[in-house]
C-alpha cells in the first residue's frame, strides 16, 4: 500500500463512495472551523487516486468541508494506493473513532451493520480454520469431547466478536443483534424502508418488525406506505401479520392485501 503525503486542491476532491452526504452542520462545524483557523488542520485526511489529478476522500469529509467554507483551495493530504476493501476499512474505523453511531443517518448505520457483520463472519472463518488446524495437529481419544470444546470455543469467541462490535458502535448486544436480522432483507425492500425510516414515517422497532415478515407483505406494506401518505403503522397491529418461517412461505399461506394494509392506521389514532 504505496503513501504520499502532499498538498491537494480541495477541488480535485469526491466523497467516498459509502458516505451518506451528511456533514457537520451548525455548532460542530463553527468549532472545527475555529480550531482549523487558530491551530491549522491537525492531521490529514486520507484520500485514494481515482483518476488523473482526483481524489476520493475516504477519511475526513468534514474537515474538507470545513476548508472550503474557510474558503481554503488546497487541504494536506496522505494519499494512499488502497483496494475497495482496505478503503471501505479505512473509513468505518475512521468514523467509529471520531463519530458516535447516533450521529449516523439509519442508511449510515445500517452499512456500518453491513461491514460489522463482514468481520464477524470472517472472524468467524479464521476461527473454524484454527479449530481444524488444532485437531490435525492434536490426538484425543475423547473425539467427541473434542469436537464439543471446539463447538464451545467456537460460540465463545462468536459471543465475544457480536460483544465487542457492539461496544465499537456504542449500542446493546440486543440492538446489533436486531441490526443484524434486518440486514438481511433484500436490497430491493431494505432501501424504501431505510427511507421511511430516516422520513421518521416508521420507527426502528417497527423496521424490525417488518423484517421478520415475508417479502410479499413487506413489499405490500411498503406500497401502502408510500400511497396512503396521510396513515401510520400500528405497532400492534403489524405483529400480528405472519412472520417469515421458511424460504417458499412466500408462496403458502398467502393473506389477503387488505389483511396486510389494515396495519396502517389513521395518524389521528392512538398507536
Amino acid at each position: 500500500m504505496g503513501i504520499e503525503l502532499k498538498e491537494i486542491l480541495i477541488d480535485s476532491l469526491q466523497p467516498f463512495g459509502k458516505h451518506s452526504g451528511r456533514t457537520y452542520e451548525g455548532e460542530r462545524l463553527c468549532l472545527l472551523m475555529c480550531s482549523i483557523e487558530q491551530n491549522g488542520l491537525f492531521n490529514p485526511i486520507i484520500v485514494r487516486p481515482v483518476d488523473r489529478d482526483k481524489y476520493e476522500i475516504i477519511c475526513g469529509h468534514n474537515r474538507v468541508k470545513a476548508m472550503r467554507i474557510l474558503g481554503r483551495s488546497t487541504i494536506m493530504a496522505d494519499i494512499r494506493e488502497l483496494s475497495d476493501e482496505e478503503a471501505t476499512e479505512i473509513f468505518y474505523e475512521s468514523n467509529l473513532n471520531q463519530q458516535s453511531f447516533s450521529d449516523w443517518n439509519y442508511a449510515q448505520k445500517i452499512e456500518a451493520v453491513k461491514y460489522m457483520e463482514k468481520m464477524i463472519r470472517e472472524q468467524s472463518q479464521q476461527g473454524r480454520r484454527t479449530d481444524l488446524e488444532t485437531k490435525n495437529m492434536v490426538k484425543d481419544g475423547e473425539g467427541t469431547s473434542v469436537q464439543t470444546r471446539q463447538k464451545l470455543n467456537q460460540k465463545s469467541r462468536q459471543t465475544t466478536t457480536r460483544d465487542k462490535m457492539a461496544r465499537g458502535l456504542g449500542i446493546s448486544t440486543a440492538t446489533l443483534s436486531k441490526y443484524r436480522r434486518i440486514i438481511k432483507l433484500p436490497d430491493e425492500l431494505l432501501e424504501p424502508l431505510i427511507r421511511l425510516l430516516d422520513e421518521k414515517r416508521i420507527t426502528f422497532e417497527a423496521l424490525y418488525v417488518i423484517s421478520n415478515m415475508r417479502n410479499i407483505d413487506i413489499r405490500t406494506l411498503i406500497y401502502g406506505m408510500d400511497k396512503y401518505s396521510d396513515r401510520k403503522l400500528d405497532l400492534e397491529k403489524l405483529r400480528e401479520l405472519p412472520c417469515k418461517k421458511a424460504e417458499n412461505d412466500d408462496v403458502i399461506h398467502s393473506i389477503d392485501t387488505r389483511t396486510v394494509l389494515k396495519a396502517l392506521v389513521s395518524k389521528d389514532m392512538e398507536m
